[in-house]
């Protein structure tokens, strides 16, 4: 439990610092998008070399296949709910006009719970696992918390609001990581199983939807570059052991 909440601290914490820096400071937008690619690659790679790996080692390829299927199905459906409601209007590949607070407090937490369950979750099956899931997670939420925060700004919402979202939203990403560290404690392997995997298609649609365009859109093909870097990154963390 000591262990989930520290990685639940640490994985929060960026959203706190990128918030503060959003919001304060006019962050450039290739810098942004640079980050956010490095952070997309660093959790494709924690998906493959972790969650789906482990996910098949703890219940076979049927169980990893259905679980990754329904996980990225069901985000992609909350995302078009999202959407239509105004919650991606912060993102700057969207229409900033149609943003609404309670459309953007919702996309953030569509966008964090899956891995912050994956990342308590991972640390009951493997502590390297639920290394690399953090390594990743912080590497999405900086970016993530610093254009949401900058977007908002733009979009007239005050320093109060926009930090009162984000310390809301850190806080619920919290339990949930401590939630997925104890309500799976007692699970079966099987299902252990299917909720890495579910995490893992989660994730993966969250990253093709809002991180990677966005990260594109901002940095061209240094994206390219910086996304295969937080790929190897996390491959050589893996097969280092660490």
């Amino acid at each position: 439990m000591s262990q989930a909440i520290t990685y639940g601290f640490l994985s929060i914490l960026p959203l706190i610092t990128g918030a503060i820096f959003g919001t304060c400071f006019k962050v450039k937008g290739k810098f942004i998008g640079i980050i956010a690619a490095l952070g997309s690659g660093a959790m494709i790679g924690a998906l493959t070399f972790g969650l789906m790996e482990e996910s098949f080692k703890l219940g076979g390829l049927g169980n990893a296949i259905v679980g990754f299927i329904a996980g990225g199905l069901i985000f992609i459906l909350g995302d078009l709910i999202i959407m239509k409601i105004g919650g991606r209007g912060h993102k700057r590949i969207y229409p900033t006009k149609n943003s609404t607070g309670w459309g953007i407090i919702l996309a953030a937490i569509l966008d964090g719970i899956p891995e912050s369950i994956a990342l308590g979750a991972s640390l009951i099956v493997n502590k390297n696992l639920g290394f690399l899931v953090l390594i990743g997670i912080i590497l999405n939420n900086l970016p993530e918390a610093m254009s949401s925060a900058y977007d908002l700004k733009k979009a007239s919402k005050t320093a109060k609001e926009i930090m009162t979202i984000w310390i809301f939203v850190a806080l619920l990403i919290f339990i949930f990581v401590i939630l997925g560290n104890t309500v799976f404690a007692n699970m079966s392997s099987h299902a252990n199983a299917t909720i890495q995997a579910f995490a893992a298609g989660s994730i993966l649609a969250m990253l093709a939807s809002t991180m990677m365009p966005e990260a594109f859109q901002e940095s061209g093909l240094d994206a390219s570059l910086a996304t295969i870097v937080g790929f190897l990154g996390i491959f050589i963390l893996s097969k280092a052991g660490i």
